[in-house]
């Protein structure tokens, strides 16, 4: 069969979907607090905390550098920096989380299907939330066992609840027991070990490896 440029392109195509890979690239060109201008796939775009286009998500940003997620992978960019071409997408049976520059450790994923940003915490026993993220996902926490814990500042009430799942990347586990503290802290929903112990954790020097056990 004769070989000819368009047959080419063709059987790059197909390896290029079957080997998972995609074009994305990205560059950071300007720092802002909670905003980074980044040029994705060749599109200047201005991305506020939160936002996505092409696929990449702004998970925060300061005036040392963006954090960014694609395709659920967590990657932290300075200023200039840049993720090439034909990046090949994870694992998803392994979740790779990279440390922001604070050295904490986010990764997205979901409660009950809700997109959630979770700051990953092997010191909480539960999955842990305050009632202003639970009220967004739509758990009526007070429903749950009320006790009280006591913090810094003051004896807050905390409901125990059971989430009916919570997943990352393709690592899901259903009936998650989880506390929810009254009111609007913790600011970040803490990926605590009612989840983890269904998972294999290491490090691999700063980056930490998750994968369901079972």
């Amino acid at each position: 069969m004769k070989i000819t440029p368009v047959t080419c392109l063709l059987y790059l195509a197909i390896y290029l979907l079957s080997a998972g890979v995609y074009a994305a690239n990205v560059k950071v060109i300007g720092l802002f607090t909670d905003k980074a201008l980044l040029i994705i796939d060749s599109q200047q775009k201005l991305l506020s905390k939160g936002q996505t286009f092409g696929g990449v998500t702004l998970i925060s940003a300061s005036s040392r550098g963006a954090v960014v997620s694609i395709d659920g992978e967590i990657r932290k960019l300075g200023l200039n920096q840049r993720i090439q071409g034909n990046y090949k997408k994870p694992d998803h049976s392994v979740s790779k989380i990279y440390p922001d520059f604070q050295g904490m450790y986010y990764i997205a994923g979901r409660i009950n299907g809700h997109p959630t940003r979770f700051l990953v915490d092997t010191g909480a026993t539960y999955v842990t939330m305050s009632g202003a993220h639970a009220a967004q996902i739509g758990i009526d926490y007070r429903e749950g066992i009320k006790s009280f814990a006591r913090t810094a500042a003051a004896t807050v009430p905390v409901w125990q609840v059971t989430l009916d799942n919570v997943s990352i990347g393709d690592i899901k586990v259903p009936n998650v027991a989880a506390t929810v503290i009254e009111g609007s802290q913790p600011h970040d929903v803490l990926l605590g070990n009612s989840f983890l112990k269904y998972t294999h954790l290491q490090r691999i020097g700063n980056v930490m490896e998750l994968k369901q056990k079972f």
